[in-house]
């Protein structure tokens, strides 16, 4: 199998080692010129969990020309950028091919979808977690569970090949009826988690461990989950409120927004709790606190971007 990764930062690259560990020949895209310049030159080099750090010599552009005919593209760019990756994957997917998405927020598959067709998407969510460490360098920091499903339902043979990559890789992974339950339920999650370790620069585990900040994720939730039962989202948990506080309890790794906002990169708001308003304008649901949350991350950004 021939698969293009679609963003070769923290997750992409880390993913793109794992498929290329595998047998899978992986080609890395990014637009990222420095980046892409320190892997062609050196290689790709991942810290993993409980491994020595390996370098991968894999084939890297900032040009979608360059990429060539593949079977799958693997999306993974910040949601913004979601379009964008799907113009490209739909000149490099070959003939029976078909693009994935492990991407957090709401929005990227529909985005998919959009330009390629129901089709040729297959979406994902992930739990686990990477960090871009400089250029040509990132690290595996969590080793969590993939769930992957086609988008109608269905089992299909594409599906038991991409469970089986993923398992030859190293990676856990599940296939469900219900892929879009469980993209909501991730990003219930981040919704919940990520914007609050952004403001405060707390890491999930210091979150836990503070009682005000608890009370700001429960007040997120609240909101969030009077969305998804207005949207009549099948939640695999759907009652997640405790299992989320859980999942924070000793995780000290550094969620995706706070390694932007530490990094001055625009994060993923728009996708995670931006998405949510105007969901809840249309059902007329207010969402006083996730429209602060969405206004200080903004704020923030602003400031990264001013001073830059």
């Amino acid at each position: 199998m021939r698969i293009a990764m679609l963003g070769a930062g923290a997750m992409g690259g880390m993913f793109g080692a794992r498929f290329a560990r595998a047998g899978a020949e992986v080609v890395l895209y990014d637009r990222d010129a420095a980046h892409v310049a320190a892997i062609a030159a050196d290689g790709l080099t991942v810290e993993l969990p409980d491994e020595e750090p390996i370098t991968l010599r894999l084939p890297a552009f900032a040009e979608a020309l360059a990429i060539g005919t593949v079977d799958l593209a693997v999306v993974l760019v910040d949601c913004a950028a979601t379009r964008d990756a799907a113009l490209v994957a739909k000149d490099v997917i070959g003939t029976g091919g078909f693009a994935l998405t492990l991407q957090n927020g709401i929005g990227n598959v529909e985005a998919l979808v959009d330009v390629l067709g129901a089709a040729r998407v297959v979406a994902g969510s992930t739990m686990n977690s990477a960090a871009r460490l400089g250029l040509g360098r990132v690290a595996h920091t969590h080793l969590g569970k993939s769930v992957l499903g086609e988008l109608d339902g269905r089992a299909s043979e594409r599906l038991e090949r991409l469970a089986a990559l993923f398992d030859r890789g190293g990676l856990p992974v599940a296939t469900t009826d219900n892929i879009m339950g469980h993209v909501w339920q991730k990003f219930v999650l981040n919704a919940a988690l990520n914007p609050v370790c952004a403001i405060t620069r707390l890491r999930p585990g210091e979150v836990a461990e503070s009682a005000s900040a608890c009370a700001l994720v429960r007040d997120i939730l609240r909101e969030v989950l009077a969305v998804v039962a207005a949207e009549g989202i099948d939640l695999p948990d759907p009652d997640p409120t405790e299992g989320i506080l859980g999942h924070a309890v000793g995780r000290m790794n550094k969620p995706s927004m706070l390694q932007h906002v530490e990094q001055g990169r625009r994060t993923e708001i728009a996708a995670l709790n931006g998405a949510l308003l105007p969901i809840a304008a249309r059902h007329g649901i207010p969402c006083p606190t996730n429209r602060t949350i969405v206004q200080l991350v903004e704020a923030i950004q602003g400031r990264a971007a001013r001073t830059a």
